[in-house]
């Protein structure tokens, strides 16, 4: 009975066996280590300077690395005073000043200019190369489209900004703010000068419907309006359009009832594809098609409206 017994636990005394076996060799693998361990050179400096060996724990262990910490300024907690010629300015104003040559920035002092030119309306654009504005130098009789790097008499209009324009003369800045007019030259003999136009313009005088987009333009009105091109920018906003990055015309909005617009059959929201056969694709076509215009008898402009492709017609007489 005793043999079956053993025959039948046998697996148990191997597992004790195994564990005896296990410990005995984390003994001796342990004791082999920390003789390795115990072997190894020792820090000089640490031996030599007390003061750099590692704290003890316990509360003044912990005030130790306090101040060590704060010896080392690790955070820079308490920074260096700056040398005077650290190049700080002490004078407030001084970050404001640009780099010469450099454009100021809307909403960055510019000396106003003395010069005898108007600011009247503008279309500013992204990119800016698509901005235009319309001016007066006091020598033409009529208000003009002008663009960035055009020449204004002298000077050389370097941005078209909302609320000003930036002339550039000799390397030196002035601007103009919007609303300026300029001072007319008085006429050296006397002759008939038409009345200043107003805002109550009766267009349905001047513009007659012939047929489906077809329209029939009183030339005296249209050049009227045409000669006061601030009054024209307030009965609609006109805006570069582009599709997938490329421009593609201009986008009429905020069509005002009434207005020429309105009459020559142009609604908001319609795209300026092209005048006559000429695509309007740069600030440069476009105030060539603008010169056309006055002076041509009959013109087409294409246009987009909600996805349609469309044609109007006018005659001019």
């Amino acid at each position: 009975r005793m043999e079956s017994l053993v025959k039948r636990y046998f697996w148990v005394i191997n597992l004790v066996l195994l564990a005896v076996i296990a410990f005995l060799a984390a003994r001796v693998i342990n004791n082999v280590v920390a003789g390795e361990i115990a072997a190894l050179p020792t820090n000089p400096s640490a031996e030599a300077d007390p003061s750099k060996a590692l704290p003890k724990r316990g509360g003044s262990g912990t005030d130790e690395w306090a101040a060590r910490i704060t010896e080392r300024n690790l955070f820079n907690a308490n920074p260096p005073d700056l040398e005077p010629d650290g190049g700080v300015a002490e004078d407030g104003d001084a970050g404001n000043d640009l780099p010469p040559g450099m454009v100021p920035p809307p909403g960055a002092p510019c000396e106003a200019s003395d010069s005898n030119i108007g600011y009247l309306a503008a279309m500013v654009a992204e990119p800016s190369t698509w901005s235009m504005a319309v001016v007066d130098d006091g020598e033409a009789d009529d208000s003009r489209l002008v663009k960035e790097s055009q020449k204004i008499g002298d000077f050389t209009l370097a941005a078209i900004q909302s609320e000003r324009l930036v002339l550039a003369k000799g390397g030196a800045f002035e601007c103009v703010e919007l609303g300026k007019k300029a001072a007319k030259k008085r006429p050296t003999k006397r002759g008939y000068s038409p009345p200043p136009s107003t805002n109550k313009t009766d267009f349905s005088k001047g513009v007659k419907k012939v047929g489906t987009n077809r329209y029939e333009i009183d030339r005296e009105m249209l050049n009227e309006q045409l000669a006061d091109l601030s009054q024209l920018s307030r009965q609609a906003r006109v805006i570069p359009h582009y599709r997938d990055g490329k421009p593609q015309g201009f986008k009429i909005v905020g069509v005002r009832p009434g207005s020429l617009y309105s009459h020559i059959g142009i609604r908001s929201g319609d795209v300026i594809k092209a005048v006559g056969d000429e695509e309007i694709t740069s600030p440069n076509k476009a105030l060539e098609l603008y010169e056309r215009l006055k002076n041509s008898d009959n013109v087409t402009v294409d246009i987009e409206r909600r996805g349609r492709k469309s044609t109007l017609e006018y005659e001019i007489k």
